[in-house]
């Protein structure tokens, strides 16, 4: 079987844009105020955070976010977008084998100081708030959980095109599974480092391999 699923999930996030009138006001005052958002979310949590505090850090106008974004879901729901086009597009590897692949995903997983793991616990607290918000919710699947996702079913797609991975193996489920384990270590506080994320893949991915590929 493929990886196909009922999520989603898309080749490409296409940015979210905030309600603008061309000409209106000065867009560069857009990226601070997304920063206080999610330094506002840091600090106090999505429920606690209103739009004054989010005023008072971008030393903006209320009116100035208000003309930009309608709500605090919708302002937040852009800071998570911010944040994701900061961390650059990433295509998924190629390598010709799955081992491959899990070393080239590996490489290219970044050294995250204190301050981005901060960011990445904040965005995953939100999804609290997400299930009663369906601007909140579509912004942490779309920007947040699909492109890591989208990267492992490309794996497990590829895998089963080389035949590296029989048909017959239901894999919709472990671009899901491996997402969880990193959302769980996020949450416990533990390193997402290269470490815990090559003892993931190939503790998920490597028993998936049929064993007369040579691989």
């Amino acid at each position: 079987m493929g990886t196909d699923s009922s999520r989603n999930d898309r080749a490409r996030i296409a940015p979210r844009q905030p309600n603008r009138s061309a000409g209106r006001f000065d867009h560069s005052l857009d990226a601070t105020i997304l920063d206080a958002a999610l330094q506002g979310l840091s600090e106090l949590g999505y429920d606690r955070m209103t739009m004054d505090d989010i005023a008072s850090r971008a030393r903006a106008g209320k009116a100035a976010i208000y003309r930009r974004w309608p709500s605090k879901a919708a302002v937040v729901a852009e800071a998570i977008a911010h944040w994701r086009r900061g961390l650059g597009a990433v295509e998924p590897p190629n390598s010709g084998s799955v081992r491959g692949d899990i070393d080239a995903v590996v490489a290219m997983t970044p050294d995250f100081d204190e301050a981005a793991l901060n960011t990445i616990k904040v965005i995953v607290g939100t999804a609290t708030a997400a299930m009663h918000d369906p601007t909140l919710a579509e912004a942490l699947d779309d920007l947040a959980l699909a492109p890591p996702r989208q990267i492992i079913k490309a794996i497990l797609d590829q895998a089963v095109a080389r035949g590296e991975i029989a048909t017959d193996h239901d894999l919709t489920l472990i671009p899901d599974a491996l997402l969880g384990l990193n959302v769980l270590q996020v949450t416990t506080g533990r390193p997402l480092d290269r470490t815990f994320v090559r003892r993931a893949l190939e503790g998920l991915l490597l028993p998936l391999v049929r064993t007369d590929t040579g691989t």
